[in-house]
């Protein structure tokens, strides 16, 4: 399966990948919850941080990507800053994303392990079945034609 060219040239599709985790997280408010209640849509998760620059710039595309396709996927990020951070965190995903994405933070930023992530930001690509599809570790512009065309090709079932 081939999907991106050019920007998303870094693209892999795992032969094994890891399952999606399903650690708890907390949101917004501070509830508990899980990437298990986001599932039933294709799922574009990005793990991010405050202090990682590419992460920061690579927020807005992510929240275009969001409004673009509205109700057909979730796109989620997870902070993985720590909890004196989390105001701020929160504060800087909705500023970036124009308030497009949910806030989801994992303090133990266990969920890197969880996915094998060799640093950030790693966005991971989702089917509706919860199965990933594929992953790139660094920024990319997801509001590109070229990112467009992979949830295309991933809302499609190709």
């Amino acid at each position: 399966m081939r999907f991106a060219r050019g920007e998303l040239a870094a693209l892999v599709v795992l032969p094994d990948p890891p399952p999606m985790p399903l650690r708890p997280l907390q949101d917004g408010a501070g509830a508990e919850t899980s990437l298990g209640a986001y599932q039933g849509k294709v799922m574009v998760l990005n793990l991010w941080a405050t202090w990682c620059a590419p992460c920061v710039e690579e927020m807005p595309t992510l929240g275009a990507l969001q409004r673009r396709y509205g109700e057909r996927i979730n796109v989620i990020p997870i902070s993985v800053d720590g909890e004196g951070q989390r105001q701020r965190a929160q504060a800087q995903l909705a500023e970036l994303s124009d308030s497009a994405l949910p806030f989801l933070i994992d303090i133990t930023r266990g969920v890197l392990f969880d996915v094998g992530a060799p640093g950030m930001p790693v966005t991971i690509i989702y089917d509706a079945e919860g199965e990933e599809v594929a992953r790139l570790a660094g920024g990319a512009d997801w509001a590109s034609d070229e990112a467009f065309a992979l949830i295309d090709a991933v809302l499609a079932g190709e």
